[in-house]
């Protein structure tokens, strides 16, 4: 006991001889009396405690928040409830992580055209990241982030955004928008009355999230229905593969040419089987354009069309396959690829010592975006502009694939290390930051959609599953069959999934 103990004493036992008076005083009261005295005092208490009582919350060793918000309930319909069936149950840290995702989506939603920035605070995006702003959009609400109105208010004015894009020759929606204004822009974000092209895998990521709209918010259903059949897909969709479009800048003329490769065309691919459209070559990886290489020991799919023919690299990186998983489920084919590209990055880690979680990435420096990847143009471990250019020093450990990758295998002791390498990859107001250089060069300190938006629907996969897969399971989403009002109309853009001939 120290001195202020002492000097304290004489008070503190007067103090308890006074409780013991007041005690007394009770013996003989009817219980029932006592019993309301001493609810109101309960009350009482309950009333005056502090505001913030009961929102600090560990979050585990990294500390990701000292004060949690309380969560709200989601409320789906009963079919929906009853799609919605629990796989896993979300920890306290998973919604730490969370809430500094969504941080990001609260500070660049454009309001004025329903449209979020695909870099924070740059006002450009592209219909890929558009798709995973909704996706984002659905976990906030799902994981209790955001009310039910301000769901209901961005999705409504995000897909009005969307509906109301100019479409790139008519067709479909341009590669990037203005965000601030919704003009068709080029990739500098100068505004271009024609545009530039159409991305075909980007519009399969949009559509993929407004199916599982459709499927978990079914009020907006028709709206997401009304996105997808506004655009004509006779161009796009053609002989069981998926087509682009681009301006040609030294002609000027339109060129249609085949979209994807090994993964993300497979990825996309499934996306447009699950509409109804014919999809026999990009929606299997089994087509005659696999081939298979050995990177530490582990046979590597890739694709085998050469760049220099056919106009496009192809890059091997995490991203594809895990959003195959976490949207389609698995099967088959993508079980066992997707298990090796785990697999591989595992190995090169216990090779070389460096935590290895690779994918393409916007980065904070010139050339403002790198693959990094697995294989691509003949070699492991590549990292490369779109147009081949070396990038070996501005390799990262990408934080979107380090946490997917973690997510999916979350019983593996090297998801542990993949999740504490990115642990404090994060700026709490912003969200998280790209990833972290394996050369020195510290955070990749550029916080995107895509990668806050990753981070958000993981959370989906891990407590739900395969949402696309659920929704086909229980007859949910959207279904693209003409009726008699739309027959002429889906027929004349090629919406029944029947190729025309295409005009080169």
């Amino acid at each position: 006991m120290n001195n202020n103990d002492t000097q304290n004493q004489p008070k503190d036992d007067d103090k308890r001889k006074r409780l013991m008076v007041w005690l007394s005083s009770f013996r003989h009261l009817p219980l029932t009396i006592i019993a309301l005295l001493l609810g109101i005092s309960i009350a009482a208490a309950i009333i005056l405690l502090p505001k913030n009582f009961g929102q600090s919350v560990a979050t585990g060793n990294n500390g990701l928040s000292k004060k949690i918000k309380p969560l709200l309930s989601p409320i789906y319909p009963e079919p929906v409830q009853a799609c919605l069936t629990n796989k896993d149950n979300l920890t306290e840290e998973d919604v730490a992580r969370a809430r500094i995702a969504w941080k990001y989506f609260e500070n660049n939603f454009q309001q004025k055209t329903g449209l979020v920035n695909a870099a924070d605070a740059y006002p450009s995006t592209t219909m890929w990241d558009t798709g995973t702003s909704i996706g984002a959009t659905i976990a906030a609400y799902d994981l209790g982030l955001i009310t039910e109105k301000d769901f209901d208010d961005r999705i409504t004015a995000m897909l009005a955004g969307v509906y109301e894009l100019k479409l790139y020759n008519n067709e479909a929606p341009n590669k990037v928008y203005n965000t601030a204004t919704g003009e068709m822009v080029n990739y500098k974000n100068l505004a271009s009355e024609v545009g530039i092209g159409v991305s075909v895998l980007d519009l399969a990521r949009l559509s993929s999230w407004l199916n599982i709209l459709a499927c978990t918010h079914p009020k907006h259903a028709n709206i997401a229905r009304d996105v997808i059949t506004h655009w004509n897909y006779c161009s796009l969709i053609n002989d069981g593969q998926m087509y682009g479009l681009y301006l040609d800048p030294v002609t000027n003329k339109n060129q249609i040419l085949q979209e994807g490769r090994l993964g993300y065309e497979q990825y996309a691919g499934k996306v447009f089987k699950m509409l109804g459209f014919d999809q026999k070559v990009s929606g299997t990886y089994n087509n005659e354009y696999k081939a298979t290489i050995n990177i530490n020991d582990v046979p590597i799919a890739y694709d085998n069309r050469d760049p220099r023919k056919f106009g496009a690299y192809n890059y091997v990186v995490t991203e594809s396959y895990v959003m195959d998983v976490f949207e389609h489920g698995y099967d088959e084919e993508n079980k066992p690829l997707t298990d090796n590209i785990y697999e591989v990055q595992k190995r090169q880690w216990q090779k070389t010592g460096q935590v290895t979680a690779v994918t393409e990435d916007n980065v904070d420096r010139k050339p403002n975006f790198v693959y990094n990847t697995i294989f691509a143009s003949g070699s492991p471990w590549n990292a490369i502009t779109d147009t081949g250019k070396d990038m070996e020093h501005l390799k990262t450990v990408s934080t979107k694939a380090a946490f997917s990758l973690a997510y999916l295998y979350p019983e593996d002791p090297y998801s542990k290390e993949l999740l504490n390498a990115i642990s404090s990859a994060y700026d709490p107001e912003r969200g998280w930051y790209a990833g972290i250089y394996e050369k020195g060069l510290g955070y990749n300190d550029i916080i995107t959609s895509n990668t806050n938006g990753v981070i958000l629907t993981t959370m989906l996969y891990k407590k739900y599953g395969a949402l696309n897969k659920l929704c086909t399971r229980c007859g949910k989403g959207l279904s693209l069959k003409p009726d008699a009002s739309t027959a002429a109309e889906f027929k004349e853009k090629c919406i029944s999934g029947r190729p025309t001939p295409r005009v080169q």
